[in-house]
């Protein structure tokens, strides 16, 4: 579980880690739990009173503004800048830069074990149609539904058309019924401009709501692998369709948005 760092589109090969001061909560010496693997940024430009020239989790205020890597280690506790005994300790992370490739993994829980998938849909057996609250017309064209439980455990299929608070339409029919209480992960087109990061921030949360995808990338592909099926790259002609036991989903993708290693640190 974690991100992780893929290949470099320049350099080839993943960046090394770095020591930096690190403190995974805002306002007070850290006591948050900060997993390896968790997203790094730095702190904001203007947020000073307590010494804010250090690296924190991603998702904190403002989240994913000033992106500079992935933790590369478990953190548990910590000191700010302004601590009246100790220093802000050193933590290894890998620096992320804009041609960086971090690969995620759509977790069905993050590493805290919070539930990461989606539920509520319903499907009648040979139909198309899943309905669900998608929120934005066509933002679910090219996405991909993997059921997780119930009739339908193990089917994936590929989206042509979604419609607002309705509905993801499929190219083929979902052969067995799909009810409520069943679970699922929505894996987000190749090309996708935003996603959802974890609340841990180890890992893409499951979200067929549109809108509620806040978190800006350059989505590079998305993938599969499960038991006998290596890891490849998720395909229309190969794989909608299928009932494949046991898989993992995974997205490929850069943060260039407010990077800080190419735009400094911004002014929130």
């Amino acid at each position: 579980m974690g991100f992780k760092v893929a290949r470099d589109l320049i350099f080839g090969m993943a960046p090394s880690p770095i020591k930096m001061a690190y403190n995974g909560d805002l306002a007070t010496d850290g006591s948050t739990t900060r997993y390896k693997g968790s997203l790094v940024k730095m702190m904001d430009y203007n947020d000073i009173d307590h010494g804010g020239h250090f690296a924190t989790h991603a998702l904190l205020a403002t989240a994913m503004v000033n992106f500079v890597g992935i933790l590369d280690e478990e953190v548990t506790s910590g000191y700010l800048p302004e601590d009246a005994d100790y220093d802000t300790p050193l933590k290894k992370i890998i620096p992320c830069f804009p041609s960086t490739v971090i690969r995620g993994e759509y977790v069905q829980a993050d590493a805290a074990g919070t539930a990461n998938y989606d539920t509520g849909a319903t499907c009648s057996a040979a139909s198309p149609t899943f309905t669900i609250d998608t929120n934005v017309t066509d933002e679910g064209i090219g996405t991909w539904i993997y059921m997780i439980d119930g009739a339908s455990a193990g089917a994936l299929h590929y989206s042509i058309d979604s419609t607002a608070n309705a509905s993801y339409t499929f190219a083929t029919n979902m052969a067995k019924a799909v009810v409520s209480g069943d679970t699922f992960l929505v894996i987000n087109t190749a090309h996708c401009r935003e996603m959802l990061f974890n609340a841990t921030c180890t890992g893409i949360k499951s979200e067929s709501e549109h809108d509620l995808h806040v978190h800006r990338c350059m989505g590079l592909g998305n993938f599969i692998s499960s038991p006998g099926m290596p890891y490849q790259r998720l395909q229309r002609s190969k794989h909608d369709g299928l009932i494949i036991n046991n898989a993992k989903f995974y997205h490929e993708f850069t943060i260039n948005a407010l990077n800080a290693w190419n735009a400094g640190i911004a002014a929130s």
